[in-house]
């Protein structure tokens, strides 16, 4: 029985400092060190791009180890997209330059051509094939669930089949679901005896296991177990013991010496687990979230203005966004599972950072000032978005959604200032609710995988389980009772009187020399103690060509005759880089000015300016008004899981500036919005 047997290591791209630290100190650099003290053990290693990076400038001397065991035979490097995507939900053009960019490292780097691919997320589909037959590529690996979902039985697992796509073929290697729980989360003599049983039944043949290195020290509970305790030392001595059955080979040099099992077509799936957090189908996510959605769309919208690289030499801009758009191509916040993923803002602040420099980077080659606006269903529900773009903000408009801003971007500094996040349910806050807290332990000399861990990493979680009837957008319009409260509005404790939010708005363009105007209109109702009233509500956006403001005007019509009293209030939801100190809110109203954490809840009175501060990236948002509001606003947090358990993560400041009104007719108001 031949052991193929490796890791697949990866940090986001703008993951925390500390946490690239921490896992090379407790995961990566011993592992490393300990395989090149086992000489005669043989293994294959995938580092994705951002990694790599990361590793150049902190610890290059880890590389430098891993090119010595290359050079002599013990191990081989597996290509990939080089900053991981998901390589499916990208464009092929983006496909095959993000694995040719690691490819092209891989060699001039290790001075080898790499064989085989690690797939981000193992998230299959069949056309794949083809994009990886025009690189070059041999061979990936994939889990016993894509098999299964193919119908194969579970006897038949081991060694490889050849896979085809209009023609071109590739082959794929079965990764034991066995050995990925019980590695290295058993006693070491464990995946030995399933190995030894194997060897009995199949002879000759082979069983893959490559899986996350983090499992080998950065998972909670695992460099005590892993190292300290000694469990990869064990692991590679049981191994080395029982040589006259039990070899270790790469992957290729397994290809070279044994046949393939026959042809497999494999279907659209992942691994299990993701399987079943997406509902079966990775794309399903950005159906569950439209924030993901979002994010994606943003991508493909950026990957189309930039086209495919050309076949010469391409532009040194050009070269900068691309590098850009790729790294905003990394899979982390584009789905949720055990990981936080689209819940970790700083993940989607750095994509969106990415994606936005790259446009902007494109944009320079424009003589300012300039303005222009696009209509086209930007987010593919089969509705139409407008964009009104300047060289500093680019506003993404939702006439279906309310009239609201979809996404608000400040072009210099990179940042969504809306990249917010809507609270919604999720399976696993049933476990929340229920109480349980069980947590990673050594029982029965054993560790918990990362999958079963149920710990809840403050008290009172269940408290903060509160959801949203509608996505957390910008210049949504409310009415509401005048005896409705802060805390109400933050518990989402209330009736919503209009029926604006969500609802279709028409649309009219005015584009004059260097500025333009989008007016916004809709003839609605007011639920007002069981009677409809009439009411028409119109916003205009109006932008121009130098400056990085929106100016909003606002006029309410009461049709009925009726006067009616009501609180209007219109919903911004502003998403600062994190709750830090430096991080603040600033009103200047009734009282004088007052500065507040992101932490606090907020009231005032006769705002007439109000200013986010996020000097973490070195922005202010801030809000003006000519009829001073009431304002209230809260930090919104969501309840996600995570690796080390359930945690809660600020998203954004929802800032809800209010008028209360006795309506007999028309009333006017006005809001700008300036980003500096």
């Amino acid at each position: 029985m031949n052991l193929l047997f490796g890791v697949h290591n990866h940090q986001p791209v703008g993951n925390f400092e500390d946490v690239f630290k921490k896992a090379n100190q407790e995961c990566y650099r011993p592992f490393v060190n300990i395989l090149y003290d086992y000489p005669r053990i043989k293994a294959t290693f995938h580092f994705s791009g951002s990694l790599i990076d990361w590793l150049l400038k902190n610890d290059p001397g880890l590389l430098e180890k891993v090119k010595e065991m290359l050079k002599r035979g013990q191990v081989e490097i597996l290509t990939g997209g080089y900053y991981e995507p998901v390589l499916p939900v990208i464009p092929e053009r983006d496909r095959i330059g993000q694995i040719d960019m690691l490819s092209s490292f891989i060699r001039d780097y290790f001075e080898y051509e790499p064989k085989g691919i690690w797939i981000g997320e193992r998230v299959w589909e069949p056309h794949l094939v083809k994009t990886l037959a025009r690189c070059g590529i041999k061979y990936t690996l994939l889990d016993e669930a894509h098999f299964r979902s193919g119908g194969m039985a579970g006897e038949k697992m081991t060694g490889y089949y050849i896979t085809e796509e209009e023609g071109a073929t590739l082959a794929v290697f079965p990764i034991s679901e066995r050995l990925r729980y019980t590695v290295p989360f058993s006693l070491p003599s464990e995946p030995i005896a399933y190995l030894k049983k194997l060897a009995d039944e199949k002879g000759d043949s082979s069983c893959t296991i490559v899986d996350d290195g983090e499992k080998f020290g950065l998972w909670p509970g695992t460099h005590k177990w892993v190292y300290q305790e000694r469990w990869l030392e064990k692991f590679f001595q049981l191994l080395i013991k029982n040589q006259d059955w039990l070899k270790t080979q790469t992957i290729y040099e397994h290809m070279q010496t044994h046949k393939p099992q026959g042809l497999f077509y494999l279907p659209c799936a992942s691994y299990e687990k993701m399987d079943a957090w997406s509902g079966g189908f990775f794309r399903n996510f950005f159906s569950k979230y439209p924030e993901a959605n979002n994010l994606h769309k943003r991508m493909l919208y950026v990957s189309d203005m930039l086209g495919t690289p050309p076949a010469m030499t391409e532009k040194e801009e050009n070269k900068e966004a691309r590098k850009h758009l790729y790294m905003g191509q990394c899979n982390c916040p584009y789905w949720h599972g055990v990981f936080g993923g689209i819940y970790l803002g700083h993940l989607r602040h750095v994509a969106y950072k990415n994606l936005i420099t790259a446009q902007a980077l494109m944009e320079k080659k424009r003589k300012p000032p300039w303005i222009e606006t696009e209509a086209f269903d930007f987010d593919k529900d089969g509705r139409d978005e407008l964009i009104a773009r300047n060289p500093l903000l680019s506003v993404f408009i939702a006439p279906e959604q309310g009239g609201a801003i979809l996404e608000l971007d400040y072009m210099p500094g990179g940042v969504n200032l809306t990249d917010g996040m809507s609270r919604r349910p999720e399976a696993y806050h049933e476990k929340i609710k229920s109480g349980l807290k069980k947590s990673f332990s050594l029982r029965r000399k054993k560790i918990i995988s990362i999958h079963d861990l149920l710990k809840s990493k403050e008290k009172g979680l269940k408290n903060f389980l509160i959801y949203d009837s509608y996505r957390r957008l910008s210049l949504l319009d409310h009415f509401f009772y005048q005896i409705l409260t802060l805390e109400d509005f933050k518990n989402c404790r209330y009736e919503e009187l209009g029926d604006f939010i969500n609802a279709p708005y028409s649309v009219e363009q005015e584009k004059g020399g260097q500025a333009l105007s989008i007016i916004l209109r809709r003839e609605g109702k007011i639920n007002y103690h069981g009677e409809e009233i009439p009411l028409v509500l119109s916003k205009e956006l109006s932008l121009n060509a130098r400056d990085a403001q929106v100016l909003i005007k606002y006029n309410l019509e009461n049709l009925s005759g009726r006067p009616i009293g009501i609180v209007f209030g219109v919903e911004f939801n502003i998403s600062l880089e994190s709750q830090a100190p430096v991080n603040n809110l600033r009103c200047a109203g009734e009282g004088g000015q007052r500065t507040y954490s992101l932490k606090e809840d907020v009231k005032g009175r006769a705002i007439e300016r109000l200013s986010l501060q996020d000097a973490t990236c070195g922005i202010e948002t801030a809000f003006y008004f000519d009829k001073r509001p009431s304002l209230w606003a809260h930090p919104l947090e969501t309840v996600s899981a995570s690796e080390s358990g359930f945690e809660r993560n600020y998203q954004q400041t929802v800032i809800l500036p209010c008028w209360p009104l006795r309506l007999e007719r028309a009333w006017q108001t006005n809001i700008r919005i300036v980003v500096s």
